[in-house]
């Protein structure tokens, strides 16, 4: 099956340019393209795309209020931003963007977002339950560059001083984001342990007793680090969890 594109830019010559790029690439439809957001909505409520390619910087809105109009008329989405424009990188992250891409743009870029969003789309058809592409992941600013990181690779995440460590599969991850923040995309599974610790349910292997302390001790499979577990969260955790506690 096709995936179906829309593009919105105010410069005719990036509309060509990238619909040169994606005329290239299998599988790749662009439905429909649009000067401004308003043309963009419309765009969106007839021809029901499967991906956005937007300017963050149109005539009559802001590329981050666009997409969030459009998430609500199409909820799974995919929005890759164009431009030129760096200082809205963190917003749009916020929104689980599929990219972000700066002008001039890469053809390779373009190619490699498009084959990871095709990808991400025959998983969604394939297997309706697991979680949308907009919410399957989260990415990391770790200053000059991104990190994507799987949810379900993340043992847990750790506040200490000014950041916030993210502690998963291929290693550690810092990032000046609060827990707070963090908190709202990771969905279902993760649990909040402690004022400075969140976890992942699904890789505890053990809760550690200890007696005179005000907190136990979570472990995880596969991970070497350790997270704490406040003493008055244990009966929230169980209830939240597929946790079941054996009494001897």
């Amino acid at each position: 099956m096709p995936v179906k594109i829309v593009m919105a830019d105010d410069e005719q010559g990036v509309l060509l340019l990238l619909g040169s790029f994606l005329s290239e690439l299998e599988d790749a439809l662009v439905v429909g393209t649009a000067k401004n957001a308003i043309d963009a909505i419309k765009l969106v409520k007839e021809k029901s795309p499967d991906v956005a390619f937007l300017d963050i910087e149109l005539p009559d809105m802001i590329g981050i209020e666009l997409a969030e109009n459009l998430r609500e008329i199409k909820p799974d989405l995919a929005v890759v931003f164009i431009t030129a424009h760096q200082e809205y990188s963190l917003d749009a992250f916020r929104l689980y963007a599929s990219d972000y891409i700066l002008k001039p743009i890469d053809q390779e870029r373009v190619k490699t977002t498009f084959r990871r969003i095709q990808q991400m789309l025959k998983i969604q058809k394939n297997n309706p339950s697991n979680l949308n592409l907009q919410t399957a992941r989260i990415s990391i600013n770790l200053g000059n560059e991104r990190v994507f990181v799987k949810l379900n690779e993340i043992f847990y995440i750790e506040k200490a001083g000014r950041h916030t460590f993210i502690y998963c599969s291929d290693g550690k991850f810092k990032t000046r984001e609060t827990l707070q923040e963090l908190e709202q995309h990771l969905g279902n599974g993760f649990f909040r342990s402690h004022k400075s610790y969140i976890i992942n349910t699904d890789w505890i292997e053990r809760i550690v007793n200890y007696p005179n302390s005000s907190y136990y001790e979570v472990r995880f499979k596969n991970c070497q680090g350790k997270a704490l577990l406040s003493r008055d969260r244990i009966q929230d955790l169980m209830s939240y969890s597929d946790l079941n506690v054996l009494r001897g």
